[in-house]
């Protein structure tokens, strides 16, 4: 089996891993400051299946690219993935450029990638004759819509002998308030699985106790809104908006809530495609205690009382987070509560490390009260541990990590013989 690494490859980010030449799992970008990294190049016109994990960026954010190179074939996602690449692929291209050209692609190519997908539901197989191969989608606890995958198929490079492999894609096995942890690493399924190919994103430490961090994220927000001050809440789009709506649900808080940015769309999407969350009641009782900002206007308005308020963007650097700022930063009784990770030059970790942020090339000293906390939509090393464990491959291969996160995860793994490391580019042969 001939497995090339063409993104994600000791790093987080533009997930991309092509198979024998004709298979393709995910196709991702790397976003920073100036144009977005995508995979290294390869010969698009000879994939002839391509397996979608989520919706993510980078894990899709590729695809119209690679359809202006000459992909042409089947998509094979969950539903509630295409719905949410949909979403965020028609707002990325005002942000893509590849080497100085803008845009890297046009909205005919985000039409034609949605076209060629076709839904799979989890836990059954289905079956491609003309190629030889089967696949089955688990659960994979990240976001909805998220799925591990396992493919068999006819191994060319073995004169046709039956392979299986299984890709991971990002995953989460503690159950959120949204999702429903994974639990497939006992299925029958996956037994004699020949290759794996696993994230590490947190392959160097354990999570702090969730119910812990939850408790005491609802405290500040009390604490601040007794102190007459209102709570920002910068969030990502997809996921955790959601997340942070049901956790803002458990408390009976005396302020509106409201919901501004892309979230917004996702949430309707959980609401009507609500198989894909832990608990589709649930969700929809903590939605009707939100209401949705429609407009700069708005905000102006709701500003000028108490208020919790979820937006993007989750890292502070762009969306409506950028207009609250503004009315938020001054006040000391106010608090801006992060809840995810905050990439290095993000507004986020400025704010973190040196206590401003730039907007509008203003910089803003803010006096408000500031904390992080870890709602990770990802498996902990003792989590990938025990999934690795009880799947048990013939050749495991780590990717989606920092070089430091992999390598304190392989002085943990003890029971994997073969284990493989690949850099950018590199094929590996097993």
């Amino acid at each position: 089996m001939k497995i090339q690494f063409l993104g994600s490859a000791q790093e987080v980010g533009r997930s991309c891993i092509v198979v024998n030449d004709w298979m393709l799992f995910d196709a991702g970008i790397k976003i920073g400051k100036g144009a977005s990294e995508h995979p290294q190049d390869f010969s698009e016109k000879d994939i002839k299946a391509v397996f979608i994990s989520h919706a993510h960026l980078d894990h899709t954010g590729a695809l119209p690219l690679l359809n202006h190179m000459g992909l042409r074939c089947v998509i094979y996602a969950t539903k509630m993935t295409r719905a949410i690449t949909k979403i965020l692929l028609a707002d990325s291209i005002h942000i893509e450029e590849i080497k100085g050209q803008h845009p890297a692609y046009t909205e005919e190519n985000i039409n034609n990638i949605l076209s060629y997908f076709s839904y799979t539901d989890f836990n059954r197989w289905y079956e491609e004759k003309s190629i030889n191969m089967r696949y089955k989608f688990y659960n994979a606890g990240h976001i909805p819509g998220s799925a591990s995958i396992l493919v068999e198929f006819d191994d060319s490079n073995k004169g046709g002998q039956r392979r299986k492999i299984f890709y991971t894609g990002d995953i989460n096995a503690t159950d959120t308030n949204l999702m429903q942890g994974l639990t497939y690493q006992k299925d029958k399924d996956l037994r004699n699985v020949d290759v794996m190919i696993s994230e590490t994103t947190y392959g160097g430490r354990d999570h702090p106790n969730r119910e812990e961090q939850e408790n005491e994220f609802l405290k500040i927000i009390s604490y601040t809104l007794n102190n007459h001050g209102s709570v920002l809440i910068p969030a990502f789009a997809v996921g955790r908006s959601q997340e942070i709506l049901l956790m803002l649900a458990k408390k009976n808080f005396n302020v509106p809530i409201y919901l501004d940015g892309m979230g917004k769309k996702v949430t309707d999407l959980c609401l009507n495609q609500n198989k894909f969350v832990r608990d589709g009641k649930a969700f929809r009782k903590a939605i009707d205690k939100v209401e949705y900002i429609k407009d700069h206007k708005q905000r102006k308005r709701i500003v000028q009382s108490q208020a919790i308020i979820v937006t993007t963007s989750g890292m502070m650097d762009g969306g409506p987070i950028m207009d609250y700022i503004k009315y938020f930063y001054h006040d000391k009784n106010n608090a801006i509560l992060l809840t995810g990770y905050q990439a290095e030059e993000s507004n986020g970790r400025r704010l973190l490390e040196h206590g401003y942020v730039e907007v509008d090339n203003k910089t803003y000293d803010v006096k408000a009260f500031v904390k992080k906390f870890d709602f990770s939509a990802h498996s902990g090393q003792k989590e990938l541990i025990e999934m690795i464990k009880g799947i048990n491959p013939k050749h495991l291969i780590l990717n989606h990590g920092d070089p430091e996160e992999m390598n304190e995860f392989i002085l943990k793994l003890k029971s994997v013989k073969e284990i493989h490391v690949p850099v950018l580019g590199e094929v590996v042969r097993v």
